[in-house]
């Protein structure tokens, strides 16, 4: 995966969201109704990654009223970190804006705080952590905010990326990691109120719990394939909290 995108060469100004998307047709349309009036968005790119239950169809049924929607198809479930590449890829601007495909609660508002650090200069990376919305994800987040889904951040940097470590679940922890290694400034932004079901919620039990060891093998590997390049980053953090959200 060494392609360069239109972003990576400068870009247009403005920002590209990228919205990875599997099985998401309760959520998709909600969230992308919450950036019709983010008007500082040039286009929102959404990958659906081999999904079954009509997400794709949902998501291509939104652009009737907000035409920046593109919709990127995967024939078969490759995994979010190739999802997302597949979107970073395609962006056409500078700054890259990524989200989770299930948010609850997600206004313009939020959107447009976890933008305008990174728009105006002063940071390299901005990523929302939750506060207030849910006690499940509210905790997960305040022991590993490293795992937000949600960020803001300039595509150049994206090339920095370890991006075998990024298959699968391992794509926060692979940016996080990144990030370490090359110093990019960056910030954490409360976002009050929002949350995402839980994969027992709308997967099921036993998929669900499936998922979510699935998650955690991933984000595991992330970790190990990505600190044999950056052996100068923490090495306990990251074991460390991931030790507290599986003892949850």
């Amino acid at each position: 995966m060494t392609q360069q995108n239109n972003a990576d060469s400068g870009g247009d100004p403005g920002v590209s969201a990228v919205i990875p998307a599997y099985n998401e047709a309760e959520g998709i349309c909600r969230v992308l109704k919450a950036l019709g009036p983010v008007t500082l968005i040039q286009e929102i790119i959404v990958v659906d990654d081999g999904s079954t239950d009509g997400t794709a169809a949902l998501a291509e049924g939104c652009r009737q009223q907000d035409q920046r929607i593109r919709l990127i198809r995967h024939g078969q479930n490759q995994g979010k970190g190739q999802a997302f590449y597949s979107g970073y890829q395609a962006a056409a601007c500078a700054v890259i804006l990524t989200l989770d495909a299930d948010l609850i609660g997600l206004t313009p508002h939020h959107v447009e705080n976890l933008l305008s650090p990174v728009l105006s200069g002063e940071i390299d990376m901005s990523v929302a952590v939750f506060r207030g919305g849910s006690w499940n994800t509210d905790l997960g987040h305040f022991l590993t905010p490293w795992l937000s889904g949600q960020r803001c951040l300039r595509a150049e940097l994206l090339s920095q990326i370890p991006w075998a470590a990024a298959a699968g679940y391992g794509l926060e922890t692979a940016i996080t990691v990144a990030a370490g290694r090359y110093g990019w400034r960056h910030v954490r932004i409360p976002w009050r109120g929002v949350f995402h079901p839980p994969s027992e919620f709308h997967r099921g039990l036993i998929r669900g719990v499936a998922t979510r060891a699935r998650m955690y093998a991933h984000i595991l590997r992330a970790w190990y394939l990505a600190r044999k390049n950056t052996r100068d980053v923490a090495r306990a953090q990251l074991p460390f909290s991931l030790f507290l959200l599986l003892a949850l």
